[in-house]
């Protein structure tokens, strides 16, 4: 980027104020729901909103608070790969991680405790 290059701040306060209401949407948003019987639906808003809520907020701090949208197109994509790689890893160890049964797991019930003792 070249010296003469001038780029026009956003308004932080606007940003700020969004964030703010993204934040009340995630705290309040399923609220709104707890009194439906369906779990099932109760857990999808749940878990849409705070994800949704959550991926457009990390996208604002990226793309304002790190200057992310006055760089090239480049960078995106590289981001856009990092999570997907990310997704891949999570989805490829999860089975493994996540399972509470098996060989060469054990569960521990007293974390505090020496064993044998």
């Amino acid at each position: 980027m070249s010296e003469d290059e001038h780029h026009d701040h956003p308004d932080y306060k606007k940003i700020y104020y969004v964030l703010l209401v993204l934040l009340v949407v995630s705290i309040f948003g399923p609220e709104l729901v707890k009194n439906i019987e369906n779990r099932i639906i109760v857990v999808t808003v749940v878990l849409i909103t705070a994800f949704v809520v959550a991926v457009i907020k990390a996208g604002m701090v990226a793309a304002w608070f790190m200057h992310m949208d006055i760089e090239k197109k480049i960078v995106w994509y590289l981001m856009a790969i990092v999570m997907l790689c990310m997704l891949v890893f999570f989805a490829g160890v999860a089975p493994d991680v996540l399972k509470t049964e098996g060989d060469n797991w054990e569960h521990i019930r007293d974390v505090g405790k020496i064993p044998g003792q």
